[in-house]
């Protein structure tokens, strides 16, 4: 075989590994495109996501709206907000070529064209440690479809991480094996951008990766090799960061990012989450919002998924027991033993207190690398015990869960029993069967194998597509059926982008939204207070966490803290036609309007314009001392401001020295008072003249609406607004999120910004003069990370540069003849590996 010959040979491969899982892809989303007019609509996430992330972020960009987003909860850093979801994402970037209306409809291609590169980034990976690269080939299957793939379609966004993972590992190889340059340092760039929550995961394995290669000689030590080696990862890291910077600067304040696991949690878990880990091996996964095999075991939308299709764990206990030596075998159970101790596993997410099992698909590709190593080498007594331990574990958790007999009922004179500990019985039957057909499948290629060893792969790659074609619609319908909202109400109401809303002012006012689905102001492009975003301000959790609403993944403020809808300057209030029995007003003030669009309409007569003064102030102190009752409605009686501050705008406030010590003396914010007027031993605070009910709501609401702005407006990259102050000097409040990232000015001079009722922004105005504000947002270390990504290029080219000359250069053509003979020599290679 010449050079050529093999090169041409190896891309063959790669475009059969492509087209291959393209076309699986294809067969299992197709039909519910057709289903969906074209749509490609999920449930949960994806459709409240998904979809309206990725034309909000298409649209915004187009627009020129790139450092913050009006329409992102009551407000957010867009680069921060949306680099998690999408904009590091190739995919993404290929709908900027599109309008904006076709954007819905092309998530169903791109989850196609996601599946596609899955596979083909598993069989680069795989094909060094295969003798027969259709094994490679059928490997990037098992990858692009194996349950946590599938179970993450759920979370759109995940394949991208799924996809550069392989290519990171096949660039450490090709480093290792042909000395090639410059492909790790891409590699580890192009892992950083698409996405950095994942990226610290799959720097801790590269890590562990790179350790095991090294102790079972995989990867031979040089000093000089493995300092380069070094230099291309972090010169790759240094190439991310115009992206990775102002992105991880700004999930800092997340209370959820400095949670950190402690204490006993952190060396076990709860008994039930070991059957869950035991499941996930064995059986398709659950749908990411439904546990239903281990019902109340928790673990929801934590992507706990490795079954991999036809095969299950057969080969890989197989491999494991016979292969005692290989590091594939070392490395497996480092990766099992960190996912069974809770530290360890949560090494991947940055010691984050909460569980999630999103780097399982490291752990599944590991499986993959061992499961087609194993068809080609184990023997029969090594795959009957593989086979026989996997089937007795499958058939004893499928009998145990299905029939095990509980109390559903009892009474005095009867006592009910039902059979089946599952949540959903057809479900789980239905999946419990898809992992038996496996098992059987894979039982028959063995026999193939044995009795006509010429016929297997053919015979594999039948069974495999016709499994994935299965378990995948199988899987996909599941979800579809496990939605809230119709696939009609969602065309009709949604994807329709509020085409039928004639409010004239629906686009430069908040709106509220209840019983209808998450984010519907999302894709109709509307500012909102109710929004299911993980990555917001932190100043917008801060307030929401201290005032009574725990702010995790969404807002949504409770109705009883109808205060904060005048706050927040909310105008409207729309609730899903027909799916409540009484139409009277959810909240003090809101009064019905019309029905539009699917929704019905209330008017808040309450509303407060963006952007008006108080006449009271009160310290933190004093605010969180107050029941959460009553926060809501204490907002509106004055303005929450530091002590510092207090003093600070003594002209304003009234401060006077001394004013605050008895109250320092008594305060303890971890032990608030509990009352409606809390009391202070030798501190008479002003909220102790407040009062709590609907008609000082009223007054309180009446006396803000006179010292509004005259108008008021979004801008490209902040927002404009013009106050007419009547009284004296005071600060003007604005219900959006404090940033670092803020300037204003005020009549064109500079003005200082100052982060008031926990969360949100005020600027001094004059007295008795019209001032026109000005607020520009610019994202926070935007310009460092570029500096630092322009660093990392330039050393980059440096990098290649001196490699070529140190190569006299002959780079390129060395390095094919390394793998020219690599090539030659695979089969003793393997060999003497699997040794």
């Amino acid at each position: 075989m010449t050079l050529k010959n093999a090169v041409n040979t190896r891309k063959r491969y790669g475009v059969t590994a492509f087209l291959w899982g393209l076309l699986l892809g294809a067969a299992i989303v197709v039909p519910i495109m057709v289903i969906d007019n074209g749509y490609f609509l999920y449930y949960g996430d994806f459709n409240a996501q998904q979809i309206p992330f990725y034309r909000l972020a298409h649209d915004e960009i187009l627009s020129g709206h790139l450092y913050w987003s009006h329409l992102t909860d009551l407000g957010a850093n867009f680069i921060a907000s949306y680099s998690f979801y999408v904009l590091g994402s190739p995919f993404f970037l290929i709908t900027l070529l599109l309008p904006s209306a076709w954007v819905p409809y092309a998530m169903g291609p791109l989850l196609i064209l996601k599946l596609g590169c899955c596979s083909l980034s598993a069989y680069i990976f795989l094909r060094r440690y295969t003798r027969d690269r259709l094994w490679a080939v059928i490997g990037g299957l098992l990858y692009a479809f194996s349950s946590f793939s599938l179970y993450n379609i759920f979370f759109f966004h995940f394949h991208e991480a799924i996809i550069i993972f392989p290519l990171m590992l096949a660039a450490a190889d090709e480093f290792h094996a042909t000395r090639r340059r410059g492909v790790m340092a891409l590699s580890v760039a192009a892992a950083a951008i698409v996405n950095y929550y994942f990226f610290f995961g799959q720097v801790v394995f590269i890590v562990i990766w790179y350790t095991v290669r090294m102790i079972t000689r995989g990867y031979r030590f040089r000093l000089k090799e493995f300092l380069l080696f070094a230099a291309e990862c972090v010169i790759g890291f240094l190439i991310s960061l115009f992206l990775l910077l102002p992105s991880v600067a700004s999930v800092t304040g997340n209370y959820r990012v400095t949670e950190i696991i402690n204490g006993w949690g952190a060396l076990l878990y709860p008994s039930k989450r070991y059957l869950q880990l035991l499941i996930a091996l064995l059986f398709p996964a659950d749908l990411p919002a439904k546990m239903n095999f281990v019902p109340d075991g928790g673990g929801q939308w934590s992507s706990i998924a490795a079954y991999l299709p036809v095969f299950s764990a057969v080969y890989v206990i197989a491999y494991i027991r016979s292969r005692k030596k290989s590091f594939s075998r070392l490395m497996l159970l480092i990766l099992v033993i960190m996912a069974l101790v809770p530290a360890l596993n949560s090494t991947f997410q940055a010691m984050n207190v909460a569980y999630y099992a999103r780097w399982f698909y490291m752990l599944t590709l590991v499986m993959i690398m061992i499961t087609v190593r194993a068809i080609e080498c184990v023997d029969d007594n090594a795959f009957r015990k593989g086979f026989i331990v996997t089937a007795v574990c499958t058939a004893a958790a499928a009998l145990v869960i299905g029939l095990m007999p509980y109390e559903s009922f009892r009474n005095s004179h009867t006592v009910l029993y039902k059979f089946g500990i599952e949540d959903d019985p057809s479900q789980f039957w239905l999946l419990a069967g898809v992992s038996a057909a496996g098992l059987i499948l894979t039982l028959i290629l063995r026999l193939i194998r044995r009795r006509h060893p010429r016929a297997l792969i053919r015979a594999a790659s039948i069974a495999l597509s016709v499994f994935i074609i299965a378990y995948g619609s199988i899987y996909l319908w599941c979800g579809k059926y496990s939605t809230d909202f119709s696939d009609s109400f969602m065309i009709d109401h949604a994807l329709n982008y509020g085409a039928d809303l004639t409010l004239s002012d629906i686009k430069t006012v908040r709106s509220d939204f209840y019983e209808g689905p998450d984010n519907i102001a999302m894709y109709w492009e509307i500012p909102t207070i109710q929004t299911f975003h993980s990555v917001v301000p932190g100043s917008l959790m801060e307030f929401y966490n201290s005032s009574g609403e725990q702010r995790d993944v969404a807002s949504r403020p409770d109705p009883k803290y109808y205060g904060f809808r005048a706050l927040l300057s909310v105008k409207y209030l729309f609730r899903q036609s027909g799916s409540y029995e009484n139409k009277g007003p959810l909240m003090p003030g809101f009064a019905f309007v019309r029905a539009e669009n699917g929704f019905d309409i209330y008017q808040n007569k309450y509303y407060l314009p963006m952007g008006f003064t108080y006449d009271v102030f009160y310290s933190q102190e004093e605010y969180l001392n107050l029941s959460n009752s009553f926060k809501h409605l204490a907002l509106l009686k004055g303005l929450v401001l530091s002590q510092h501050q207090m003093k600070k705008y003594a002209d304003i406030t009234g401060y006077t020295d001394g004013m605050y010590l008895n109250l320092n003396a008594q305060f303890d914010e971890n032990h608030p008072q509990n009352v409606k007027r809390p009391k202070y031993q030798g501190f008479d605070s002003v909220t102790d003249t407040f009062f709590y009910n609907e008609q000082e709501y009223v007054k309180d609401v009446e006396k803000l609406q006179q010292n509004t702005c005259d108008t008021f407006r979004y801008t490209d990259n902040g927002f404009e607004a013009v106050f007419h102050n009547k009284g004296g000097d005071n600060l003007l409040f604005f219900s959006i999120p404090y940033d670092e990232g803020w300037t204003a000015s005020v009549n064109g001079v500079p003005a200082e910004i100052e982060q008031v009722n926990i969360g949100f922004m005020a600027v001094k105005v004059n007295g008795g003069e019209t001032s026109r504000i000005t607020f520009t947002y610019r994202t926070p270390l935007l310009r460092e990370g570029i500096i630092l990504t322009g660093v990392g290029l330039g050393l980059f080219l440096l990098y290649l540069t001196v490699s070529l000359i140190v190569n006299k250069g002959k780079l390129s053509a060395s390095t094919y003849r390394r793998r020219y003979k690599i090539i030659q020599n695979n089969r003793n290679t393997r060999k003497t590996e699997e040794s």
